[in-house]
């Protein structure tokens, strides 16, 4: 059998090229509305030209010394005597002298109360825990969102830019305070309204076209954003600028009516379940919004036949949700303005998913907490270009310099050339599962596949000489040179012999890139993952085939 048809045979070898030929497609296939060179590869800001952002996200964890009793007695005072307030198992009961409006707790933002009027006394019953009614006063005060994100001790977190004194100050009218020590007051937010905000700038700009943004946390007070083929003042808008969210209610089979903006959506909640299972986004309208909701309402019949009448949401002109008013809130709307509202999406799993996306979906108009833009930056498009040609004359002589090495090193052109092959190949096959996966290429990319081609030759230096069992083809004939080298087990065992040392170099090198990914810190994250990916190639597929191809090339494989 010829030298061809054997290694053509070989299960490694066929593995090789198919995946080198797949790489290839990947590579040289271009993508649909991507402007840029035509390819199948994405470039980075280094080589497409673009902007950076640096965003600071406002915010702090506290834990506080507040009685919500004395918060209720200052939010129901108002042209009122509030005589008494009392907490009766999960509700407080406040007590007023006097007739007060059946909206007064909605209005202060405890909406389900009841409102009880007997002999001029108005008796208020609010559901809520006390943490409710710290979380509700501070949302109102600072005109912000504010979470609970502990337990014991109780702490809260406020998503805007506040000092401990103005928190003091704020406190101080209800007889309260931020609690005494050093961690009872801390800048920051938790990593889950990070990675909120994160997921929502990301789902804001891949919706404007602006795909595999790359958008990368630091220190969970920090966000760095890379636009590649976006200028400054353009990157700053598009971060800035809330999707366009729109409510409108069906009139016909295929017409619906306007309702309100994205504008009249004061606050999202996050998701939650019901005691039956169902999941739910709970927002509230302004008080114009909710009159207009109310009257569309009315003038379409949704009120009265809730199926005929899908609410519908639309965010940049795509429908996120549609669903019917429950009768319910149907009825309500026949009497009366409503301004909390549940989008219902489902139960179980996929209903808390799609409450989950369409909280998202909602939140896009405003990210959940204020950022402030503290650097900025730009790379000329022209100057990409020049990284660009830089990069490939740089690909090109780590080449060149592969073969002068492998020449000198034995001195013989059939070594040469499969070690020249192997690595262009596993550059081909890296670029492959890049294109394939949509991430960019940058020059921290670049400069991990250009490492990846250095130790992927230190690994095929072992495979040969491991074969060649340290004797150098120099002066020989071919003929004596065969005669050195050994064939079926020993042949075998000196191939496994060299894969257990690339292995455990293969390993080393793995492990040492897995930090710099865990951290995810700016361009570091993309060295390591193509460092990672280039070294699984190479001991999972090239340096197997290499081993059978050079072993039939030296006369080894039997």
């Amino acid at each position: 059998m010829s030298l061809a048809g054997s290694i053509s045979k070989d299960p490694r070898v066929i593995i090789y090229i198919a995946a080198v030929v797949l790489a290839l497609i990947f590579v040289l296939t271009p993508i649909p509305g991507y402007v840029g060179m035509n390819s199948g590869l994405k470039y980075g800001l280094d080589l497409e030209g673009g902007s950076w952002l640096q965003l600071e996200l406002e915010g702090a964890i506290v834990q506080l010394d507040v009685d919500p009793v004395n918060i209720l007695e200052r939010e129901f005072q108002g042209a009122w005597v509030v005589e008494d307030v009392s907490r009766r198992g999960d509700s407080y009961v406040i007590t007023i002298d006097g007739k007060v409006p059946e909206t007064l707790p909605e209005d202060l933002g405890y909406p389900g109360s009841r409102v009880l009027v007997r002999d001029n006394t108005t008796r208020i019953t609010v559901p809520i825990s006390p943490e409710g009614v710290v979380v509700n006063y501070l949302k109102t005060r600072l005109d912000s969102d504010v979470r609970i994100v502990g337990v014991e001790p109780v702490r809260y977190e406020i998503r805007s830019n506040v000092t401990r004194e103005q928190l003091d100050s704020i406190l101080s009218e209800v007889n309260g305070r931020v609690a005494p020590g050093e961690d009872t007051f801390i800048s920051g937010l938790t990593p889950e309204t990070v990675d909120e905000t994160k997921e929502i700038l990301d789902k804001k700009l891949n919706r404007l076209g602006l795909k595999d943004i790359k958008v990368r946390v630091v220190d969970n007070r920090f966000i760095t954003i890379d636009l590649a083929g976006v200028n400054v003042s353009t990157a700053e808008e598009v971060v800035g600028k809330p999707g366009k969210f729109e409510i409108r209610i069906q009139v016909g089979p295929n017409e619906t009516r306007h309702v309100v903006y994205g504008d009249a959506v004061e606050s999202v909640d996050l998701p939650r379940g019901d005691r039956s299972g169902m999941w739910g986004v709970p927002f509230t309208l302004s008080e114009e919004g909710a009159l207009a909701f109310q009257r569309i309402a009315k003038e379409v019949g949704a009120t009265r036949n809730p199926k005929a009448h899908e609410v519908s949401m639309y965010l940049d002109k795509d429908e996120i949700f549609s669903a019917p008013l429950a009768p319910e809130l149907a009825s309500a709307l026949d009497k009366a303005p409503m301004r909390n509202l549940v989008a219902e999406v489902g139960t179980g799993d996929a209903g808390s998913r799609k409450a989950k996306e369409l909280y998202i979906h909602l939140r896009e108009g405003a990210l959940p907490v204020n950022v402030k833009i503290i650097g900025s930056g730009q790379v000329d498009a022209a100057l990409g270009s020049q990284f660009k040609f830089q990069v490939a004359l740089a690909g090109i002589l780590a080449i060149l310099a592969v073969g002068l090495m492998v020449f000198y090193r034995y001195r013989e052109r059939r070594i040469v050339l499969p070690i020249v092959c192997t690595s262009f190949s596993e550059v081909i096959m890296m670029l492959g599962i890049w294109s394939a996966a949509g991430w960019q290429l940058d020059l921290a990319s670049i400069a991990g596949i250009i490492m990846v081609i250095g130790t992927g030759v230190d690994h095929l230096f072992i495979i040969t000489d491991e074969l060649l069992h340290g004797e150098r083809i120099t002066e020989r004939s071919e003929q004596e040179a065969k005669g050195v080298l050994l064939t079926g087990k020993i042949y075998l065992a000196r191939l496994s012999r060299a894969f257990y040392i690339i292995l455990g170099a293969a390993v080393t090198t793995i492990a040492a890139m897995i930090p710099l990914l865990w951290m995810g810190f700016g361009a570091l994250m993309g060295f390591a993952l193509i460092t990672i990916i280039g070294v699984l190639i190479g001991v999972g597929i090239a340096r197997p085939a290499y081993g059978r191809i050079i072993g039939y090339i030296l006369g080894e494989a039997a």
